[in-house]
């Protein structure tokens, strides 16, 4: 695969050092450049486009910039972020439809909306109006497409304002909204922001595996966490605000509805919590939202106590994989890949994973291959997980 870099518009493929790409699912991504000194664009560089066989695969701005030297070399890294990295930036507003355009006080989208894609639609749209007091005007981005027909997400969260980061990692952990950034170099925006109903990525686990200590041994190192810190099997929702009553005229005591698990809990789910419980024991956790508890306003909170407790129910498992040298990335984020390792790898494992972010990587001679981001030395170019598969 050939690499080109670009840096406010001029080339410099030629005389960079290495470089790395690090793409991660539903959060910003991240690239890196290192040059000679001597030869490194000066001042502040503004923006760095990212070239891969021919196509723009990261376009950002600049974040940070580490200039080094010890006795023998002296060289200074540039890392830059794709245009999603401005959105804990930006308060969620009210949009069109509204009673109170541009509101981000006590907005209303996520009531009047009922899907995630819809939501995120409203609150880029008003926040990429003329700077004043309905908006705070371009971002960088333009928008794609936004899926509709989703599962219906209706809710009222109490803690605004939110940035529009914020809300995406609230949605984002329902399990019903992917935010994919394409790259684009196009009327001074550097990327096109799509939504999808949780559904984004491609099935490549019969294309694309990666097998450590067995099968076709085309990966160096592997790294497994479990980690059960987390672990939870009773999760109480109360959802304000808290309503007097005859019984508690103070209102200390009684909320205005409350999420646990009842006949509607999907049954595989309340098997699973069963399970758990037999396992671990019941490890509770009460969650308390001083909000809207109105129960037409309930679904995103239902939803997000179906995802929530799924998660929790056993420890987190992660995997890291090092590929060996030389192979070259054949997927995205948010898709499908087979991951497995050998029974001395403490008994092995092997399955579909979800890819969560991966890196490639290239020195002076261009070549591109998974490997680890020249700023963090020793992380794993590719990072999987299967923990929300099987969700109901």
């Amino acid at each position: 695969m050939a690499i080109q870099t670009i840096i406010d518009g001029v080339d410099y493929t030629g005389i960079a050092q290495e470089g790395s790409v690090t793409h991660q699912h539903n959060r910003p991504s991240f690239h890196s450049v290192r040059f000679p000194m001597d030869v490194a664009p000066g001042g502040q560089p503004s923006r760095c486009k990212i070239v891969l066989d021919g196509s723009l695969d990261a376009h950002g701005s600049l974040v940070h910039i580490d200039d080094q030297g010890d006795e023998d070399n002296m060289y200074t890294t540039f890392t830059f972020a794709d245009p999603t990295a401005i959105f804990e930036f930006r308060p969620a507003r009210d949009g069109a439809g509204s009673g109170d355009l541009g509101d981000f006080s006590k907005p209303s989208f996520m009531s009047r909306n009922t899907t995630a894609p819809q939501m995120l639609q409203e609150i880029l749209v008003q926040s990429m109006t003329a700077d004043g007091p309905d908006g705070e005007g371009p971002m960088g981005i333009s928008l794609g497409s936004f899926a509709t027909g989703g599962v219906n997400l209706s809710g009222a969260p109490a803690d605004w304002p939110m940035s529009i980061a914020q809300v995406i990692a609230l949605l984002t952990e329902t399990g019903e909204l992917d935010v994919v950034n394409t790259p684009i170099d196009s009327g001074g925006n550097m990327g096109s922001v799509s939504a999808y109903n949780g559904d984004y990525g491609a099935n490549r686990s019969g294309s694309v595996s990666f097998q450590y200590a067995t099968g076709t041994f085309n990966a160096r190192g592997c790294r497994r966490t479990v980690d059960a810190k987390e672990l939870m099997n009773k999760l109480w929702i109360y959802l304000g605000p808290r309503e007097k009553s005859k019984s508690d005229p103070a209102g200390d005591q009684h909320w205005a509805a409350n999420i646990t698990r009842n006949a509607s809990t999907p049954a595989a789910l309340s098997s699973a919590i069963d399970s758990s419980r037999a396992t671990y024991y019941t490890r509770m956790q009460i969650r308390i939202f001083d909000g809207d508890g109105a129960s037409s306003l309930l679904e995103l909170y239902k939803r997000w106590w179906n995802m929530e407790s799924w998660l929790r129910l056993k420890p987190k498992t992660l995997i890291h994989i090092t590929p060996n040298p030389g192979i070259k990335p054949a997927f995205r984020t948010g898709d499908t890949i087979h991951v497995a390792a050998g029974a001395k790898f403490r008994g092995g494992f092997s399955g579909t994973q979800r890819v969560m972010e991966y890196t490639y990587r290239w020195g002076t001679e261009g070549v591109c291959e998974l490997g680890e981001p020249i700023t963090r030395p020793g992380q794993p170019a590719v990072v999987t997980t299967a923990d929300a598969e099987g969700a109901p």
